[in-house]
């Protein structure tokens, strides 16, 4: 008996976590996403060829829920190295990457609607964590616009964070 209620309890505990919406995984004004390992950076002289092995590899990609994967993984790590060059005080690269990064997450509401056309949809947990990294790198951001000196790229901030609100809405429409 003891451990049909401690088996029960956790089912709770897993399904609370799941059934959170990414609102609700904000803890003292910070989003519960970690992000992927960065990689080497823009400042390393080999980064053009981690650059080229993404592009190759997105290309060859085929099925569009993996390629979808892809991007979301390529994205968040470019959002965490736009959080580290920001630390650097490298904001204006910094400010540059991020922009890369919300890019490449615009494109995945756009396959993954493709995909559904073709009769594979995207599990339930996927669209979550695409939400959790949309909030996520909503966070970041608004953390770069505060380490960035007043005026210096404020249009370029304000575009970003209306691209996160646009690709916001296309995941609710998934």
């Amino acid at each position: 008996m003891k451990k049909v209620l401690v088996f029960l309890c956790g089912l709770c505990l897993v399904g609370s976590v799941y059934g959170a919406s990414p609102k609700d995984l904000i803890k003292d004004g910070t989003v519960v996403y970690d992000l992927p390992y960065a990689g080497i950076t823009p400042e390393n002289p080999l980064y053009f060829l981690k650059q080229l092995r993404d592009q190759v590899k997105e290309f060859l990609t085929r099925d569009l829920i993996q390629k979808s994967e892809f991007l979301l993984v390529s994205s968040d790590k470019r959002a965490h190295i736009a959080l580290i060059l920001a630390q650097k005080g490298k904001t204006r690269q910094s400010v540059e990457v991020l922009a890369d990064a919300e890019e490449k997450a615009m494109r995945i509401p756009a396959i993954l609607k493709e995909s559904k056309k073709q009769g594979t949809t995207p599990s339930e947990k996927f669209i979550y964590t695409l939400k959790l990294s949309n909030s996520k790198h909503r966070e970041i951001i608004q953390e770069l616009a505060k380490m960035l000196p007043q005026g210096q790229d404020e249009e370029v901030l304000s575009a970003l964070i209306d691209l996160n609100q646009r690709i916001a809405t296309e995941l609710e429409r998934l």
